[in-house]
């Protein structure tokens, strides 16, 4: 298995900022969001699983996940929401290995690096920080939402924050605060976790 770095960081820090320059750089950068949306629509398992574990109305087992209607019902109640991450996190794992596998170097960007159980499976993690007032500022231009919207999903967020304290002895902070440059705290993340 080659060497496998966790991008992760509160909402709006700048995390996706770090991936796409760690992209231009040349690595490959495993963006969970979108690889585990793939994976509920294309693997047969865990569609099967969230009809017979969640509902039959947001998929046959056959069909992609009903998006919209699986968010109403994982929002509205704790357990399902445990239920799908379980799901869901399984098969990413395994796909991030799988990945891993066959690359030098990997990078993976998550929004929930160490309650996913990816965190355990990284040599370093980068965790990106902001201030709250930017994140903030940069969560509403860009998803349109109220701020008590963003505050509801920072307050979501904060069992994540409690369990990367489990990994501190392997973080690496990038602090992303405007004063100075992200992309010299990219390649000091780079010097630092993958020396060169």
């Amino acid at each position: 298995m080659g060497k496998l770095i966790g991008i992760c960081g509160g909402i709006g820090s700048g995390k996706s900022v770090v991936s796409r320059m760690l992209r231009m750089m040349g690595y490959t950068v495993y963006d969970c969001d979108t690889e585990a949306r793939r994976l509920m629509e294309s693997n047969r398992c865990i569609k099967e699983r969230i009809r017979d574990e969640i509902s039959a109305e947001v998929t046959d087992g056959d069909v992609a996940p009903r998006r919209e209607l699986l968010a109403s019902i994982v929002f509205a109640d704790e357990n399902m929401r445990r239920r799908l991450n379980t799901i869901v996190h399984g098969a990413v794992c395994a796909d991030v290995a799988r990945e891993s596998a066959s690359r030098p170097i990997l990078f993976v960007e998550a929004a929930i690096l160490a309650e996913s159980g990816l965190a355990a499976m990284c040599d370093s993690i980068w965790l990106v920080e902001a201030d709250e007032a930017d994140r903030m500022r940069r969560v509403l231009r860009r998803d349109g939402c109220s701020e008590a919207q963003f505050r509801s999903r920072m307050e979501s967020q904060r069992r994540e924050s409690e369990l990367l304290t489990l990994h501190s002895e392997r973080i690496h902070t990038l602090r992303n605060y405007g004063g100075e440059s992200l992309l010299m705290e990219v390649v000091r993340g780079i010097s630092a976790t993958i020396g060169r």
